[in-house]
């Protein structure tokens, strides 16, 4: 995005420029997901899945998902390296498989940008139960619409109303508002 399009659109939308170099940035690997093996094993869900499926207005930081079946720490590499191939602006900070989560953090380098933004790519191992569909994913930020499995309306507000249990966080009293 250059520089004149990149302001237009964050007063247009009233944002700050970084959170829509992030959004396009998160759009492309959506986009590599959706086209690769993984797209089925996973479910895309949590507040970037709620501004990207459902229009949500808060900006998130981070990529959720559950899996659905087995995906290795290579598997994952492999397509975050083809993702990075086509994007000279990230670099892949690192991949590591957790005990319950398949993780990835990816940096974005822009001109615009006095530092690296920071884009977290998590991956859930526990049993999930949640309700799933396939939703078109769209941005201002990108002409890209990747279709990914992702939470139904409903699975993520009870999940938004058990997070609300746990830790009361305001993000969380805004989604739960929202949905």
């Amino acid at each position: 995005m250059d520089y004149l399009l990149l302001n237009e659109l964050a007063e247009k939308l009233e944002i700050a420029p970084l959170n829509l170099l992030r959004e396009e940035a998160e759009i492309l690997v959506l986009t590599n997901l959706a086209e690769s093996s993984l797209a089925g094993k996973i479910i895309f869900y949590g507040c970037t899945a709620l501004r990207l499926a459902y229009n949500c207005p808060r900006y998130s930081e981070d990529l959720d998902f559950l899996m659905v079946s087995q995906i290795s720490e290579n598997e994952l590499s492999d397509v975050l390296q083809k993702t990075v191939a086509a994007a000279p602006e990230l670099s892949i900070g690192e991949v590591k498989d957790k005990r319950n989560t398949l993780f990835a953090l990816l940096k974005l380098k822009s001109q615009f940008l006095k530092h690296p933004l920071s884009i977290k790519l998590e991956i859930a191992k526990r049993k999930n139960g949640i309700e799933k569909e396939f939703r078109p994913l769209s941005s201002p930020c990108s002409p890209l619409q990747p279709v990914l499995y992702t939470a139904t309306l409903a699975s993520l507000e009870k999940m938004k109303l058990f997070a609300l249990k746990a830790r009361e966080a305001p993000r969380d009293w805004f989604d739960a508002y929202y949905i």
